[in-house]
């Protein structure tokens, strides 16, 4: 789940949302409607580049498909984690312990198996606040090279997203940041309400396509069927 995402809105309200120092001038991010994975993105985190010390809350870029730091590069790299085995998981569990971050995003994609073919909904906090979705990460080296990458969490659906998709990213609140950066402790549930969805065209099927539009809602035939 969760394969593409939106994040347009200026950097400077999750800076002053989650009490962070800003992107860095030297690593601009373009907004844009359709995030796709290996693209890189803004990420909150506590945790210094070099080392799994805590640092500073502030936000850089990372690349989005979870490489390790052992790993060789491959074109299969996830780019979500299952929350409820992350730290058990080789792959995941040291980034679970010790390297957590942050994903703004103003709302992620979905696709919904109809009769007519996989629909795309758009999921979005239905008080028109950024979302935070919770991510795991790696810093990965050539000797040459040097990538950060993540991978985002994942957890069952709650009433708000089920109807579309049975995962959905796990969501963290402001006041839960503290939480979840310092100490690692997710939220029991996501708290239903807090999500809203619609139907968006299919244009958000090809990551060439990017602009505004992509999020806006469409009518469908199954609205009534599916109770939106």
């Amino acid at each position: 789940m969760c394969g593409r995402f939106a994040l347009a809105r200026p950097l400077k309200e999750v800076a002053d949302t989650l009490n962070c120092e800003p992107l860095s001038d030297l690593t601009p991010f373009k907004p844009s409607w359709n995030i796709a994975p290996q693209a890189w993105v803004p990420i909150v985190t506590q945790t210094d580049v070099e080392r799994n010390q805590p640092a500073p809350r502030h936000i850089r870029l990372m690349r989005w498909g979870f490489r390790p730091s052992w790993a060789q590069p491959s074109n299969r790299e996830p780019i979500n984690a299952r929350s409820e085995t992350a730290h058990e998981k080789p792959m995941f569990r040291s980034a679970r312990l010790h390297r957590r971050g942050l994903l703004p995003a103003d709302g992620w994609f979905e696709w919904m198996t109809t009769p007519q073919g996989k629909t795309p909904w758009y999921h979005y906090n239905m008080k028109g606040s950024l979302s935070y979705m919770a991510v795991i990460f790696d810093r990965w080296s050539d000797g040459e090279n040097m990538i950060e990458s993540y991978a985002i969490l994942t957890r069952d659906s709650n009433e708000d997203c089920q109807p579309v998709h049975h995962r959905m990213p796990v969501l963290i609140q402001p006041d839960q940041s503290d939480a979840w950066l310092g100490n690692g402790i997710l939220p029991p549930e996501t708290e239903v309400g807090i999500v809203d969805r619609h139907a968006v065209a299919r244009d958000v099927n090809h990551a060439q396509h990017d602009h505004p539009g992509l999020i806006e809602p469409i009518a469908t035939l199954f609205d009534q069927e599916y109770g939106v």
